[in-house]
């Protein structure tokens, strides 16, 4: 799962997209992605960065991290949301770097798109040990262009994995405890 999650990581680069660009441009975004961890090698920290300059005018962080805490962002101060949106990308930046070495060169191809009322779903499928993985990114209009707000791995999406992890721990204990904890995850994980 892990290995699935990093891959569909890597094949978002570039910029927002236009609709009738989207699954032409996603498909060469995905071989540039496999053209620089080829290029780096073993350097997954410089691989990471470079990959991070193409593919985060396409990522909707802000909206990602908004959707992870569902109706417990709208409780935050403009403060407290700046700081957690902040945590939030680092946290999503940080495992993705830390997923570069179960790379193993997967093939990923875009099978088409779909309409779902206002949003796209952009399926592709993933090549892993002779069986195809699926992958759906999930995109949203935004004054004209089409940005990622979920990306769903094997039918998991990662911002409701999120959103169950931040809510259990809501339970038991305050946001600042879980900013904090996330924080010092991401700190941990840098080290």
């Amino acid at each position: 799962m892990k290995k699935l999650v990093l891959l569909v990581a890597l094949c978002v680069a570039g910029f927002a997209l236009a609709l009738n660009e989207m699954q032409s441009t996603m498909q060469s975004h995905i071989d540039k992605s496999r053209a620089l961890l080829e290029k780096f090698g073993e350097d997954k920290n410089k691989a990471a960065n470079e990959m991070f300059k193409l593919f985060d005018p396409i990522f909707d962080y802000g909206l990602m991290a908004k959707l992870s805490l569902s109706k417990n962002y709208d409780k935050l101060s403009a403060v407290q949301k700046k700081e957690f949106d902040e945590a939030f990308e680092i946290e999503l930046k940080t495992t993705f770097t830390n997923h570069l070495s179960l790379y193993k060169n997967e093939e990923i191809k875009v099978k088409g798109v779909e309409r779902q009322k206002e949003r796209i779903f952009l399926n592709a499928t993933m090549l892993v040990n002779g069986e195809q993985k699926a992958i759906i990114f999930k995109f949203y209009d935004k004054k004209g262009d089409w940005l990622i707000y979920d990306v769903d791995v094997l039918g998991v999406s990662i911002i409701q994995t999120y959103r169950s992890q931040f809510a259990d721990l809501l339970e038991k204990e305050n946001f600042s405890v879980l900013l904090e904890k996330l924080k010092a995850k991401n700190f941990e994980i840098k080290k």
